[in-house]
């Protein structure tokens, strides 16, 4: 009988004694009927780590199912991996260095799935960030690129061919979730906090001080474009991914939180002139997309991420499109909206 969730965890330079915390916080859950619960672990084709029966046997009440990637291939390929080897009804990730916040979540969720009614679902989740003299919680909502508060029905993946694309190591996560965020209207977003995204300093996205969130800003914006790709080549819409990205561009190569590397702030400016410059013009004309709603919210939502309060910056919008060749948009509408980000 097919089991109605899979938890995927993809790990590799874990050992079987981190591991267990991942595992056991899956066995501690309470109201969930683990008959119908698969746990499915994916070795990213690390030979050091030995994962086998000496490990499973120790939570005898979960159907853990033990895999491995043909290479080293990165996180989203052992995801996928693990979705190719189950036939469960709904599909969900756990990172090997991240915890179940509470022990009534996944009872939550399985109330949802059993409703039939949802392709994704979303539920928010913490963050710990920790300092030399604090430590903290950050609450984050159920959107955004993030795995570990999501939840799929596996149906949905197969049937739109939505896969983790084989090419990408990081921002895996960002280009899976465009694509299958635009192949949906059936989502929603549970109000249990699901997941603690814990502080691991060792990990991609943690380590040296997080350079990764300025040092792969233009890796991301390969991984957009690849799903732009995707989704014209598969006749979804993809005009409003085309604005975000470009949007997304601009706020965080203007902001002042974090320095960005010059050649960094050049690789992404490439980009944006060559690659997202061919699905400009459509993009910004394109009559079901209402743009001053959407920028408007893409903007204020970008800004708050980046920006001080206040703070202004000495290039426009309008003015960034025009030096990277770009056509500005003549709606009147959005010729306001735009101009509202002016110099200081």
């Amino acid at each position: 009988m097919a089991k109605r969730l899979a938890v995927i965890i993809p790990y590799y330079n874990e050992t079987p004694e981190q591991l267990q915390f991942a595992v056991h916080g899956i066995a501690m859950q309470m109201g969930t009927d683990f008959s119908k619960l698969e746990v499915i672990m994916v070795n990213d084709c690390n030979p050091e780590t030995v994962v086998d029966e000496s490990f499973t046997n120790r939570w005898p009440m979960l159907d853990i199912k033990l895999l491995q990637t043909d290479h080293n291939a990165g996180c989203g390929v052992a995801r996928q991996v693990g979705i190719d080897n189950t036939d469960a009804e709904y599909v969900m990730f756990l990172d090997a260095d991240d915890r179940y916040h509470n022990v009534e979540y996944l009872s939550a969720v399985c109330r949802v799935i059993r409703q039939g009614r949802y392709d994704i679902i979303m539920a928010p989740f913490y963050s710990d960030v920790c300092g030399t003299d604090y430590y903290n919680w950050i609450t984050h909502g159920g959107l955004g690129c993030w795995m570990h508060n999501k939840i799929y029905r596996r149906q949905f993946l197969v049937d739109n061919e939505l896969r983790f694309h084989p090419d990408l190591k990081v921002h895996e996560d960002g280009y899976f979730n465009t694509i299958t965020y635009a192949c949906s209207d059936r989502t929603t977003i549970i109000k249990n906090v699901g997941v603690v995204w814990c502080n691991n300093p060792n990990s991609t996205v943690r380590r040296n001080n997080s350079e990764f969130f300025t040092g792969e800003m233009h890796t991301f914006m390969r991984a957009q474009c690849l799903a732009i790709e995707w989704l014209k080549e598969h006749h979804k819409a993809y005009q409003g991914t085309v604005c975000d990205v470009v949007i997304h561009a601009y706020v965080f190569l203007h902001q002042r939180l974090m320095e960005v590397e010059p050649e960094k702030v050049k690789l992404c400016e490439g980009i944006v002139a060559d690659s997202l410059a061919q699905y400009w013009d459509s993009a910004i004309e394109v009559p079901d997309v209402n743009l001053p709603t959407y920028w408007g919210d893409s903007l204020t939502g970008y800004q708050q991420a980046y920006w001080k309060s206040g703070e202004m910056v000495s290039e426009s919008f309008p003015q960034w499109l025009e030096r990277l060749g770009m056509k500005v948009p003549t709606l009147p509408d959005v010729r306001l909206l735009l101009d509202k980000v002016s110099t200081a």
